[in-house]
């Protein structure tokens, strides 16, 4: 074997080995929240605490921001130990926030659902990893759709229009299957990029929660589609 081919021997098993470790991570996340969720939906008189208290209620989703915010903003700086711990606990509380969906709907709806959640996520994730096509490009404009989609998702709900909301509901999935297409291949740029570089435990992290907010926010739009009648 040349050198130029043992080069990129050890290359491709960096970049294999990185993004092995960014996918270990998010599904450790995955499974984290659908265990804490299943959880607090069985024991009940805790599920009633939570969702009957505005205060309870409002305090953990202003954690989970507040918590998804510093772990994006100093992962660079925090030991790998740290950040991961810090991913973890947002999971955790990402399972606390999931039990009500367990009141909403049916425990075969939101396994059927999954499934297809994670068919698509793989499926968009492939084609991040084999398109050669760069799409740094696309990714920017996915996410000036994705910042519009949010607004418009807002005024939808402030002002109750329920037939826009279901169509910015069909959009959403298809903007969050592109953007997990996307982070994907940025994800493998940068392991071709980084080797030994010393962030790339933080960058591991960072990774993993991309990918983890990709897949529940796929996972929950495609529930809300798959309740209308």
């Amino acid at each position: 074997m040349s050198t130029n081919q043992a080069a990129g021997a050890v290359s491709e098993s960096r970049i294999n080995s990185f993004l092995a470790q960014v996918y270990l991570l998010m599904s450790i996340g995955l499974v984290i929240t659908a265990l804490v969720a299943t959880w607090v939906s069985a024991n009940l008189r805790f599920q009633y605490r939570l969702f009957t208290h505005p205060g309870l209620s409002f305090g953990l989703f202003i954690l989970q921001i507040i918590l998804v915010v510093a772990l994006s903003a100093s992962v660079m700086r925090l030991s790998t130990g740290v950040a991961a711990l810090l991913f973890l606990l947002y999971s955790a509380l990402t399972g606390l926030t999931f039990s009500s969906l367990f009141i909403v709907y049916t425990d075969e709806q939101i396994s059927s659902v999954f499934w297809v959640a994670a068919g698509m996520f793989l499926l968009m994730s492939l084609v991040g990893l084999l398109l050669k096509r760069d799409m740094s490009g696309a990714g920017g404009i996915i996410l000036m759709l994705l910042l519009g989609w949010i607004v418009a998702w807002f005024f939808s709900i402030l002002f109750n229009l329920s037939e826009i909301n279901w169509l910015l509901t069909f959009i959403g999935i298809a903007l969050f299957a592109g953007l997990t297409a996307w982070d994907t291949q940025r994800l493998k740029q940068m392991g071709q990029q980084l080797d030994d570089h010393p962030a790339r435990g933080g960058l591991v992290v960072m990774g993993a929660l991309s990918l983890y907010l990709d897949f529940i926010n796929l996972f929950l739009l495609l529930l809300r589609a798959s309740s209308r009648n």
